[in-house]
């Protein structure tokens, strides 16, 4: 009984507390979470904690409307009593997200402690902005704030912030849940692309190495969407918009990861598809506007997030509907272009079509969820249909990469008997070149064996030809010796004409008749026709008309020799020859027969 008055004339002090001062006390329930958007504010005048401290509750007003225009820094001021016991552990955090600082009284050393917390502060924490508090059992506990404005100073839009508090249990039940999530998807994302990455090595399919993209895609977008960037990555990188409403968007590393995971992921979708099916072979129409997409989607994803992380414009919040348009348009595409290739009978296509609807139906879902819910915010990190999605398209893909290796070892087994079959073809062109060679060598042994023969007729040419010239040379030294002989009986005949011998008489007629020279004529002929065979032949049958005279004179003149020697074989005078020579040509009508 005195302790129910006990708490009854506490709460009737609490009242007129709130009176006196002008502020609320905030009573703890049993609730999860709960949220104080009435308490007590001052706008900064470089004050110190002490003389805000000091001064109590006569420096603030009831008042939950900021004026960014006007200040940099304001004082809040609010009281929660704890009716409990024991002490109640919780997180506390700022909505909108802004940097600020927290002043509360620590019962372990008797001191007024102080917190920062915000987007620009790297507490070691997964969430910037959270800091732990703990508020003292069956008593009224004093929090200040004070908040930085700067950021979102220059819309000059008023703000009125909610202080949320979430208890610690509920908060670390949450954080758990995150983290084994988080660390399951990556386990699994890191093993497959892993398997992914090793068959692209082995294979050089380009189908496995955009299905690592994805992964990897993955991996920056979910450990971007659980906020552990900035956890991971402790820096001061930050932009923050301030909206007419009073709403305020945040854009962290974890925004622009989120943003390059995304690329990559939807990237890699359309890549694999083009790779999977040989659309720009088989469907190049389809093949020219999954790239499109891709460029436009590279193009609207990247170029905003680079210009909002960088300061120059908060251009996020403007493009972001447009980007999830863009999502959503490529997916149908992609699930287009898979009925297509099923419909013209694309191998594998049907397995791929199969694959490709659960992811694309949650990647639309997650696109839709962002422009209704989360975005361009990206505060709501306790969905997990982010991971159903990638979960879903690893464990479907690998079902298609699965037929498609099936595929690929049918295709293999098809390059082997090709292999196989060009390997016999080599053998037997090989067999054939063999042939060739031996046949070539055989031709080779020919040429030579007939080339010696020919050589050898040569030879025996070269060697009739000499004797040839040897016999006219000793015709002639004998005409000549003829010659010289009549000419000493006809000088004896002329010293001494009455005496006439029988046979200097038949030795003149001999010389008449020119025996002795037909006789060395026919020796002649018959070496001439060794060395040039069908000359007297051919000459008859084209030129009838020609005597025996004309036959020898064409042979001495096809023969080379000279006018002196062939009347020296004629035994006439050299002109006579070149008129028998011009009477010839004149007689074969061709001036170029006879050199």
């Amino acid at each position: 009984m005195p302790l129910l008055c006990k708490k009854y004339l506490f709460c009737l002090l609490l009242c007129i507390s709130s009176i006196v001062y002008g502020q609320d006390v905030h009573v703890l329930s049993n609730a999860a979470s709960f949220e104080i958007g009435s308490y007590a504010v001052q706008a900064d005048k470089q004050y110190s904690f002490d003389k805000i401290q000091k001064e109590r509750g006569e420096l603030f007003s009831k008042n939950t409307t900021l004026n960014t225009s006007s200040k940099e820094y304001y004082w809040l001021k609010t009281s929660i009593y704890n009716p409990y016991p024991n002490k109640e552990y919780y997180r506390l955090s700022l909505s909108p997200l802004l940097n600020y600082d927290l002043y509360f009284f620590d019962d372990a050393t008797g001191k007024w402690a102080r917190q920062q917390a915000g987007p620009a502060v790297p507490n070691g924490q997964r969430e910037r902005g959270v800091v732990p508090l703990v508020l003292q059992g069956e008593r009224e506990n004093i929090l200040y704030l004070k908040i930085n404005v700067k950021d979102v100073r220059s819309y000059g839009y008023p703000i009125k912030p909610v202080i949320v508090l979430n208890k610690e249990i509920s908060y670390a039940g949450n954080e758990k849940n995150v983290w084994l999530s988080w660390l399951i998807c990556m386990v699994i994302l890191l093993c497959f692309s892993g398997y992914n990455l090793y068959i692209y090595i082995h294979l050089k399919d380009k189908t496995y190495l955009y299905s690592v993209v994805i992964q990897m895609g993955a991996i920056l977008f979910i450990t971007a969407y659980k906020h552990f960037f900035t956890l991971f990555i402790p820096l001061k990188i930050y932009q923050l918009r301030l909206n007419a409403d009073g709403s305020v968007y945040s854009y962290t590393l974890n925004s622009l990861f989120l943003h390059l995971g995304a690329v990559l992921i939807i990237t890699g979708m359309i890549q694999m598809t083009r790779a999977y099916l040989q659309s720009r072979i088989l469907l190049p129409a389809y093949d020219k506007g999954l790239k499109l997409l891709m460029y436009v989607y590279i193009g609207i994803g990247l170029v905003p997030a680079i210009i909002t992380i960088s300061g120059l414009f908060y251009l996020d919040s403007y493009t972001l509907l447009y980007i999830n348009i863009c999502i959503l348009a490529i997916v149908l595409f992609i699930f287009l272009t898979c009925i297509a290739a099923y419909r013209k009978k694309v191998r594998a296509a049907k397995p791929f079509l199969l694959a490709n609807t659960i992811p694309i139906v949650l990647t639309s879902f997650i696109a839709l969820y962002y422009v209704i819910n989360s975005a361009p915010t990206y505060s709501n990190n306790t969905s997990y249909l982010p991971e159903l999605a990638i979960l879903s398209q690893i464990f479907t893909f690998a079902v298609a990469l699965v037929a498609r290796i099936r595929t690929v070892n049918e295709e293999l087994e098809k390059k082997r008997l090709e292999a196989v079959k060009l390997e016999t073809d080599l053998e037997n062109r090989e067999k054939f070149r063999q042939r060739i060679e031996q046949d070539n060598e055989y031709i080779l042994r020919a040429m030579n064996q007939e080339k010696s023969k020919n050589k050898e007729l040569q030879q025996k040419l070269e060697a009739n030809q000499r004797e040839l010239v040897g016999n006219n040379l000793y015709i002639h030294q004998k005409n000549k010796l003829l010659a010289d002989l009549k000419a000493q009986i006809q000088d004896i005949d002329h010293l001494y004409p009455h005496v006439k011998h029988p046979a200097l008489k038949s030795i003149e007629d001999s010389f008449r008749d020119s025996r002795y020279l037909d006789s060395e004529w026919d020796k002649f002929k018959l070496h001439f026709e060794q060395v040039h065979p069908g000359f007297f032949e051919k000459l008859r049958v084209t030129h009838p008309a020609l005597t025996a005279y004309e036959l020898r004179l064409a042979a001495y003149f096809h023969m080379n020799l000279s006018t002196k020697e062939i009347a020296a074989l004629l035994h006439i005078e050299p002109s006579s020859v070149r008129q028998a020579k011009a009477r010839l040509n004149k007689k074969l009508n061709q001036s170029a027969a006879i050199v």
